[in-house]
């Protein structure tokens, strides 16, 4: 999982070895941080380690920096994008995200073997094309930098503890972040700008206290990696009504419930060429107390009884899946043709989902000297939890409004996106993008939308 991390160099050993950046621009959106990468970063060579972003390394300060433990991160992505066909209406919307954070190695800074700290927030602004042009309520977000954040002046991501025991086999975090940043994260889902199939699967987050990029709630975790390949994961998280604030550092400790998160994972390399593959299974727990969407405390529909939502004690989720390169076409980790596939199941009578199943093929470095650019293909089919299809069609029977303000009843909503990525310059990407929304609101009361536009990445 290491080649998946963003840039944080609590692991580096030696300063005389050498490590090549080679993760693409695009990593950012979710900001998935699963673990550090075990090579450090070289600092004796004539070509800077930070080559790779737009600033560069102006008069030293990020080597000095880094030397001392401390790495700053800064981005802006920008996505503008249109619906140009079907949905509720024709119409352009943009938005972007300002990305903030520092990564602290406190061995460095300190001398605290194996301690490291992060903290990181986002700032946010722009119009949301699903809500305003694709459907009255839309289960998906076109935009990934728009998200479930909206807009916000700064909303605190990560800020958190690190700690490595037992030759890194060990590592415990505690602090205030995403489950999603370790647990059923699949980065390559990235490579969309939609976030049903960024980072991870939609289908087991919504409407849950499975919190996912920007929202963060109070948790901690453990991984314990038995072999090289294989690591395990378990976290408790603290469940909450609203997480991070939309402005400043707000922490909420009223709460809830809590969520385990469990996940085992493995990572082998296949063949002559090492071919690498990533793959997962785990789920959560959630002992907070929900309304059922069907039946009432009667046990009868809520809609027949007119009596409240019976409560759900206790819900949960599962996933499996994975992404393995079928062949290179450079040497870095994932310079090749990889291909990717998730399975969802929830198990909440009080969740919007069942089911969810994502495929996606991503090609990177194909064409020669072109080590950032890719083309990617994502497929994903959401079931919508059918609790909620009985109740609106109850509703539609008795021609009384139906849950969620949609229009017609919600049953399944399925997105097609393909883009490409052209590196402009060091640290610089823009990705033209195309989404076709079948069903949008999940149900047959809106046309297929087209969706086009592009993002704009810079890793400064």
């Amino acid at each position: 999982m290491c080649s998946w991390g963003v840039l944080f160099p609590a692991d580096a050993a030696t300063e005389n070895s050498t490590y090549t950046p080679a993760e693409p621009p695009n990593s950012d959106p979710g900001n998935v941080f699963v673990k550090p990468p075990k090579a450090p970063i070289e600092l004796s060579t004539n070509k800077s380690p930070f080559s790779n972003k737009a600033l560069g390394d102006p008069f030293g300060a990020r080597t000095w920096l880094h030397k001392k433990g401390v790495d700053l991160t800064l981005t802006y992505l920008t996505e503008t994008l249109a619906n140009v066909s079907g949905g509720r209406r024709k119409g352009i919307a943009y938005d972007h995200q300002i990305t903030m954070g520092i990564d602290i190695d406190l061995q460095k800074l300190i001398g605290a073997k194996g301690l490291s700290f992060r903290m990181l927030g986002v700032q946010r602004a722009g119009r949301d094309v699903a809500k305003n042009y694709v459907g009255d309520l839309t289960l998906l977000e076109p935009q990934q930098s728009f998200g479930v954040g909206g807009n916000v002046l700064y909303h605190l991501v990560q800020l958190y503890l690190q700690q490595k025991l037992a030759n890194d086999r060990v590592t415990i975090t505690a602090g205030f972040y995403p489950p999603n940043m370790s647990f059923g994260s699949f980065p390559l889902g990235c490579y969309a700008l939609d976030n049903v199939t960024c980072s991870h699967p939609t289908a087991v987050s919504v409407s849950s206290h499975w919190r996912s990029w920007p929202y963060a709630e109070l948790g901690t975790q453990i991984e314990y990696d038995p072999i090289k390949s294989v690591y395990t994961r378990v976290g408790l998280f603290q469940d909450t009504k609203k997480d991070g604030g939309i402005a400043g550092f707000t922490i909420t400790t009223a709460s809830l419930g809590i969520m385990i998160p469990m996940e085992i994972g493995w990572n082998p390399q296949w063949g002559r060429d090492k071919l690498p593959g990533h793959y997962k299974i785990g789920g959560y727990i959630d002992t907070s107390n929900n309304k059922d969407l069907y039946r009432s405390v009667t046990g009868e529909p809520i809609v027949l009884s007119h009596a409240p939502a019976r409560i759900e004690r206790q819900r949960g989720a599962a996933y499996i899946g994975g992404d393995q390169m079928l062949f290179r076409f450079g040497p870095g980790p994932r310079d090749g043709l990889i291909v990717m596939g998730i399975a969802t199941d929830a198990t909440g009578s009080s969740l919007p989902f069942r089911h969810q199943y994502t495929a996606g093929l991503v090609a990177q470095h194909f064409i020669p000297g072109r080590d950032a650019d890719y083309a990617s293909i994502f497929f994903s089919n959401l079931q919508v939890n059918p609790n909620l299809t009985r109740t609106q069609e109850l509703q539609q029977d008795l021609g009384i409004k139906l849950q969620n303000g949609v229009h017609a009843v919600e049953t399944n909503i399925q997105v097609l996106e393909m883009d490409y990525s052209f590196k402009l310059y060091s640290g610089i990407s823009i990705v033209p993008d195309l989404q076709i929304i079948f069903r949008p609101d999940a149900g047959s009361y809106y046309n297929n939308a087209l969706v086009t536009g592009f993002r704009i990445l810079a890793d400064l």
